[in-house]
Parts: structure tokens; C-alpha cells; sequence
């Protein structure tokens, strides 16, 4: 019972950390476009797709997460059009529709770290890509260009790394990855 409500603390996180990126207005990225794949590592296993455009005003995240012993806990594909966050949870095929409200702040990542109270520590490589790091209450979050490529996040007690092991921003993104199938 304590294990699952973990679980549920760490995905509770990651839906408000997922929010909190997403709420805020103009360009979200400092590049047009990038496809980044992730591997998860730490308590939980799983992989995790993030593409984007036009700056990151139209993206889409794809994430499957497994416990250590291999027990999903979710496979989820998030899309954001037009101001509109949009969660497709790849098992049970529900929706999830979430209109954002935007205020003149600064970008996303700036804002997360202020939530977070995230202060630069330093920098490391990731993916061959040279990136900000910044250590919180939390954990480790590395950034490069506005794009989270590392972040080691630990809540209750359980600890969740996720790592980019290939970023592209040259190919063009197939946009069947910006619809809500169950890829």
C-alpha cells in the first residue's frame, strides 16, 4: 500500500511538473524544433518521446513508465495545440483536455525553476549536448536551450532519473506524432 502511494506521489508530480511547464505563454524552446528520446532509470524504468515545434507552441510527449519489477504504471501521449493541453492514456484510450490559461510570464523552464527553487550548479554533457545544471529541493534538473535533458527527481523517498540519449533537431517531425492515436 505505501509502494503504491508513492507511485502515486511520483505521478502526481510529474503531472503538475508537466502542467507547470505547459502553462506558460511565447516560445517554450530557443530552438524551432527538436525530437528527444529519453530513458527513465532510478526506481522506475521506461521511455519517454518529446517532439516539437515552432519553438515548442506545438509538441508532444509519448511516456511509458514501469516499476522496477516491470509493473506499468502508465503510457500516456500528451499533445498541445493551440493552447490546448490534450492527455491520451494509451491503455484504457481515455481523453484528457485541459485548456490553458496564459499570463504574461517568463518562459517555462525559467518558471519551473523558480517553482522549484532550482539554483545553476554547473554544467554537464548529455547526449553530446552541453547543458545547464541546476540543483532543488528535489533534485537535478540539466538544461540545454530551454530543453530538459536530465533531471534526477526524488519524492517519497523513491528516486525517478530521466535521461536523454538522442536528440534531433534537423530531421523534420512525422506529424502523425502530433495526433492522439495510440502510437
Amino acid at each position: 500500500m505505501k509502494i503504491m502511494k508513492n507511485y502515486q506521489l511520483l505521478i502526481l508530480f510529474s503531472i503538475l511538473f508537466v502542467t507547470v511547464a505547459n502553462a506558460q505563454p511565447g516560445n517554450r524552446y530557443q530552438i524551432q524544433s527538436a525530437q528527444v528520446n529519453y530513458v527513465y532509470s532510478g526506481d522506475f524504468s521506461g521511455s519517454e518521446q518529446l517532439c516539437f515545434e515552432n519553438f515548442g507552441l506545438k509538441k508532444a510527449i509519448i511516456k511509458k513508465l514501469y516499476t522496477k519489477n516491470g509493473k506499468k504504471i502508465t503510457a500516456t501521449k500528451t499533445v498541445l495545440k493551440n493552447d490546448t493541453l490534450t492527455e491520451l492514456n494509451l491503455n484504457t484510450h481515455q481523453k484528457q483536455t485541459t485548456p490553458l490559461h496564459h499570463e504574461n510570464t517568463t518562459n517555462e523552464t525559467l518558471s519551473m525553476l523558480k517553482a522549484g527553487n532550482f539554483k545553476k550548479t554547473g554544467e554537464e554533457t548529455i547526449a553530446g549536448y552541453t547543458c545547464q545544471k541546476h540543483s532543488g529541493e528535489m533534485g537535478v534538473i540539466c538544461i540545454w536551450k530551454g530543453v530538459i535533458l536530465k533531471s534526477e527527481i526524488t519524492v517519497a523517498d523513491k528516486k525517478i532519473v530521466k535521461t536523454a540519449v538522442r536528440i534531433d533537431t534537423v530531421s523534420a517531425i512525422k506529424p502523425v506524432l502530433f495526433t492522439l492515436n495510440d502510437n
